[in-house]
């Protein structure tokens, strides 16, 4: 009897699999992220809305969705929590047709503490690597980013950057 070898290359190997470890790692981060997260009972894309209304103070509903890359039922839902929770308040904005968000006291507080929890999140995952090696690796990832909006732009000029 002969056994077939299921054994794949190195090529198809998950290891090797940049999408594949940088997905797995994606979970992982969120994973901690919630963990960090849970004394509040809040999801991490809610902190991400607060972190994105406190530096854009008085941005609309449209302005935050576009930030999210989520639609504008998806922004306002989003807003209701958030103002629900009493994190978010909205005012007349100049625009008659939107509403400008900011932060509450209550949300700029509780966003202060919840940013705390991620920092302190952020260094846990990192732990494995040196401060140097985490400059590098923010870098890289940041370095990548950027080359990927080229591409979508069709700007992307190969760089020998190191």
């Amino acid at each position: 009897m002969q056994v077939e070898d299921n054994s794949r290359s190195d090529e198809t190997d998950l290891d090797n699999s940049f999408g594949y470890q940088l997905k797995m790692l994606q979970v992982d981060v969120d994973a901690r992220a919630r963990e960090a997260l849970a004394e509040f009972d809040i999801s991490p894309a809610r902190v991400t809305a607060l972190i994105v209304i406190n530096k854009n103070a008085g941005c609309t509903q449209t302005a935050l969705g576009e930030a999210l890359s989520i639609n504008r039922a998806s922004a306002m839902k989003l807003v209701n929590i958030l103002e629900a929770r009493g994190f978010v308040t909205r005012a007349a904005a100049p625009d008659s047709r939107a509403n400008a968000l900011y932060l509450t006291r209550l949300g700029d507080a509780t966003l202060r503490k919840m940013t705390a929890a991620l920092e302190e999140a952020d260094r846990d995952v990192l732990s494995p690597l040196s401060p140097a090696e985490q400059e590098v690796f923010r870098a890289y990832m940041q370095r990548v980013r950027k080359g990927l909006a080229d591409c979508r732009r069709g700007t992307n000029e190969n760089s020998d950057e190191g």
